[in-house]
């Protein structure tokens, strides 16, 4: 990195760019290990299965990795957080407490089971939920509290758990980009009373254990685990087995009518990538620290923070700090991000939109178009105002890729990009 980085001239200005190297993944992800199992499957015909051969194998596997009782899979993350809130008894007349700023399927299916999303605020300096304001917003009709680990990000689970016991309010934790991500020494999915995990996509940008399209739910409680198994795995291999609950077992094989099983294929892939979670994990980890401990000194960008007892992992969605404009003479967050952008640093602004400004929840909605469901009627609606930390925040939130293997020399660019920039901001005002 050049001693005088910071007096080159700005790139978006027509000097050098600090970053000479593409911003790519150089992981080579085990391709022909998972062609030769897939092939195997196909020879042997296994086009649709559930509770047996590699999607059993996966379950297993999984549910001893993560350290639950537990475990199943579904069709998506998706399927796996309806299944947990169906298991939980969210319904009609509910409520459910979920963080302002996270994807959408987090909640709408507890909105499609009739329950109303009750937002709360967000820790600006780490971006997961803000217990004390989920605390404040607990009335007669909350049933369930769910909450996210964005980015790979650990909610405080001390405080949320001990909220949720005081109140009697079940913990559903999307776990969808943690994968391995630990509280206090445990894996995440565990703490809560149900975890769920998305498959989603590729080993490269897609979930830490991805299967192009597929989920996971755990648990420690039994009868979570059986009543979510009715809710959605028809003609599951071995359901009576699975299934001690009398009123249950007289359901099974069909169920309540929902298929939501993972397809076997997406399980084979998930069962190989398993293998190297925690080697990914640990890389990107390091990557995302070096960068972090290159911020720790300059004006205008914080690092995001972690409690104590957290060790984030998995980082889908990748990295995110926080700018801070008043540093930097009140530069605007778009400009800056520009400048880096002609640095050569792949960064963007904010990843998803607050869930609370979406259309659905902002105004409400006759899903049934019957006058009934949980956004209309009474529904507050969400103006913008609503939640004044989350969206103050949300404004100025940065994003950047976080790689399992960089090209060399991309992370050492970003922070001499990070300082040009930051060292020379008035050119830019």
């Amino acid at each position: 990195m050049s001693n005088d980085i910071e007096s080159e001239q700005l790139a978006i200005l027509g000097g050098p760019r600090a970053v000479t190297v593409p911003a790519r993944e150089n992981w080579q992800p085990p391709n022909g290990r998972i062609k030769e199992l897939i092939g195997q499957m196909v020879d042997q015909g296994a086009y649709s299965v559930a509770g047996a051969y590699i999607p059993k194998q996966f379950e297993d596997a999984f549910r001893e990795y993560i350290g639950s009782q537990y475990c199943f899979a579904l069709d998506h993350g998706t399927s796996a957080l309806w299944a947990a809130y169906y298991a939980v008894g969210v319904g009609p007349g509910d409520e459910v407490l979920h963080p302002c700023y996270t994807w959408i399927c987090s909640i709408a299916p507890a909105v499609h089971m009739g329950a109303r999303p009750v937002f709360c605020e967000i820790d600006p300096e780490r971006l997961v939920i803000d217990p004390a304001d989920m605390e404040r917003r607990i009335t007669p009709r909350t049933k369930a509290v769910s909450i996210v680990h964005l980015y790979g990000n650990v909610c405080d689970m001390d405080a949320i758990m001990a909220i949720a016991r005081k109140h009697d309010i079940a913990v559903i934790e999307d776990c969808s980009h943690c994968h391995g991500a630990e509280w206090d020494g445990k894996k995440l999915g565990t703490i809560g009373d149900i975890g769920c995990f998305s498959m989603q996509g590729g080993p490269i940008g897609g979930k830490p254990v991805p299967g192009g399209e597929a989920g996971i739910a755990v648990t420690n409680t039994r009868d979570y685990f059986e009543r979510m198994l009715l809710f959605s795995h028809l003609n599951r291999v071995r359901l009576l087995q699975e299934l001690t609950n009398p009123e249950s077992r007289a359901f099974a094989p069909t169920n309540l009518g929902l298929k939501f099983r993972a397809h076997p294929f997406a399980m084979a892939i998930g069962l190989i990538l398993m293998e190297s979670l925690d080697e990914r994990n640990a890389w990107r980890s390091a990557y995302r620290q070096k960068i972090y401990d290159g911020l720790s000194y300059l004006p205008g960008v914080r690092a995001l923070k972690s409690y104590p007892k957290a060790q984030p992992a998995g980082f889908y969605g990748g990295m995110h700090m926080m700018y801070h404009p008043e540093e930097l003479g009140g530069l605007p967050v778009q400009r800056f991000i520009e400048a880096m952008q002609a640095e050569g640093v792949d960064m963007h602004h904010r990843g998803y939109e607050l869930t609370h400004r979406l259309k659905l929840f902002a105004e409400g909605y006759d899903i049934y178009g019957k006058g009934v469901g949980p956004l209309v009627g009474d529904y507050p609606g969400y103006p913008a105002g609503s939640l004044p930390i989350s969206e103050e925040a949300h404004g100025r939130i940065l994003g950047m890729p976080v790689f399992t293997q960089e090209e060399p020399g991309y992370s050492d660019g970003v922070i001499a990009a990070f300082r040009k920039v930051t060292a020379q901001y008035r050119q830019l005002l």
